[in-house]
């Protein structure tokens, strides 16, 4: 498949294969599309959906167009699953990375099959899984506590305790055995992660948002991480909100939100959390970049 620009627009050419689902770019991601072939894109979040809800439509130009892509997951988003339900929380973490798995091949416009290894990047290894029939695109799971599980040392909020007080954590999920980790073992899993992959666009969450109180302490810890692990190199560093971005006007037009819609849909057949309602409609039909110069780590 590749992306040719005819009449002033982007639409999508099949090339001897055709493929069940060819996702249609609205207008919104033409200057993502249109970027230089030479772009590596690289967003890093705190979980899988983050990329979905709050980095989209910008996200999805670059999977569609089959460019270098990687996005790194750093907690295993379990939350208090277990603690709160019956459920088994692993088996949760699975089911959460296979949705995010499929909701990029549907974007990419290719069958849902992943090559998966161990990268053994320091004190935190790294699950890598890429996409066979798109091996640009790639995923990456850290496996760190989500900041809702009060199993992890220390209790709630690992990642923001690990940024800020250097506390040191086990993994939920990933290879065994599970050391501890602090603050500067993820940062340099990060930095090796960015010198392999060599990204030139850098995408992450607020890393100072308008109200504390409004987003997600994994959102804000892993834009301080991500910013902080790339300081010294030569990239360009967009920032994207979360929550805060809930009760501002819509700003997407209808074929972005539906594509939007249609990718989180995919994501949510596998995630029993991600019930409807009116936060998930409001960030299906939102994305809000920081404006540059208000973040940093």
């Amino acid at each position: 498949m590749k992306w040719v620009r005819a009449a002033g627009a982007v639409v999508c050419a099949l090339v001897l294969v055709v493929f069940t689902v060819c996702p249609v770019l609205p207008w919104t991601m033409r200057q993502v599309v249109a970027a230089e072939r030479a772009d590596r894109f690289v967003q890093v979040v705190a979980h899988a959906d983050d990329d979905l809800l709050f980095m989209s439509p910008d996200l999805f130009g670059a999977v569609a167009g089959g460019r270098v892509t990687t996005t790194i997951y750093l907690t295993a988003g379990e939350g208090p699953t277990g603690v709160e339900d019956d459920r088994d929380p692993r088996a949760y973490v699975r089911d959460r990375q296979e949705g995010i798995k499929a909701a990029y091949a549907y974007l990419a416009g290719v069958p849902n099959v992943w090559r998966s290894r161990v990268l053994s990047l320091g004190r935190l290894p790294v699950r890598v899984d890429t996409l066979a029939a798109s091996p640009r695109i790639r995923l990456v799971f850290a496996g760190l506590p989500d900041g809702g599980d009060p199993r992890a040392d220390g209790g709630h909020d690992a990642l923001a305790r690990m940024w800020a007080r250097d506390a040191c954590v086990r993994r939920f999920t990933g290879p065994c055995p599970h050391p501890c980790v602090r603050r500067q073992d993820v940062l340099a899993t990060l930095r090796a992660l960015y010198q392999r992959y060599r990204p030139t666009v850098l995408r992450t969450l607020d890393p100072n948002p308008p109200d504390w109180h409004g987003d997600h302490t994994d959102h804000t810890a892993s834009a301080k991480f991500a910013a902080e692990a790339a300081r010294g190199m030569k990239l360009k560093l967009l920032a994207y909100r979360g929550y805060t971005m809930t009760g501002w006007p819509s700003n997407l037009d209808w074929r972005a939100r539906r594509l939007k819609e249609a990718a989180f849909q995919v994501y949510r057949r596998h995630d029993y959390r991600a019930e409807s309602g009116p936060r998930y409609a409001a960030w299906l039909k939102r994305m809000y970049l920081v404006r540059p110069g208000t973040f940093g780590p």
